[in-house]
């Protein structure tokens, strides 16, 4: 598997969209164990502030959930069940917001 560092492909398209919305400070990957999903969700910011990513009191942090493709279709339960791994994603804007994205994988 091989990790590619797109900051600075996603700076560009960033800025060319949308020159008003802050551009990409840096991109941040972590991979977890599945209990701590919930605690990272509780607690954005800290975690955050873990990985060095500056933020404040006025930082806006949207947290995303999502589960690895999967054609079958299971319970809930069930899929909970088989996550093995948290995969977090955090992408870091110049002006101290962030999207963080956590992908459940089996």
């Amino acid at each position: 598997m091989s990790i590619q560092d797109d900051t600075e492909a996603l700076r560009k398209l960033f800025s060319q969209v949308n020159p008003d919305v802050g551009e990409v400070e840096s991109i941040h990957r972590a991979e977890l164990e599945p209990e701590h999903a919930l605690v990272f969700m509780a607690n954005p910011k800290l975690a955050l502030k873990a990985m060095g990513v500056p933020v404040s009191d006025e930082s806006q942090v949207n947290v995303t959930l999502k589960n690895r493709a999967e054609r079958a279709t299971m319970s809930l339960t069930a899929a909970i069940a088989r996550i093995r791994r948290i995969i977090v994603i955090v992408i870091h804007y110049r002006n101290c917001d962030a999207d963080i994205i956590i992908i459940a994988t089996r």
